[in-house]
């Protein structure tokens, strides 16, 4: 990166207003690249995470990011209520659901 900038320094010094501009091209590039390779894709994950966690109701099978599995009893603002084999219920935080379970990937 050090060397980059340091060519770039050398290319503006030789007097050409273009060669400093084409010098930091690639660091410029960079940023938009970035933002639609890493950053864009985390946004619509997110998203689609949370909306998940939003449309969480009573019935709904659900993983948690720990690999518990479980149907939910009750949905409160933060927490819901799993229960995991009969008449052993586990109350956890909302956000540690990592994906609904739906019937073709139990077997």
């Amino acid at each position: 990166m050090l060397t980059m900038l340091s060519l770039a320094f050398a290319a503006g010094e030789q007097g050409s207003p273009l060669g400093t501009l084409w010098s930091f091209l690639p660091i410029i590039l960079i940023f938009p690249i970035f933002y639609f390779l890493v950053i864009m894709p985390q946004q619509k994950t997110r998203k689609k995470h949370q909306a998940m966690l939003e449309n969480l109701k009573k019935g709904d099978r659900v993983v948690t990011s720990s690999g518990i599995i479980g149907a939910i009893v009750s949905v409160d603002k933060d927490t819901i209520v799993l229960q995991v084999a009969p008449e052993v219920k586990m109350r956890i935080v909302k956000g540690a659901v990592s994906e609904m379970r739906t019937e073709e990937k139990e077997s």
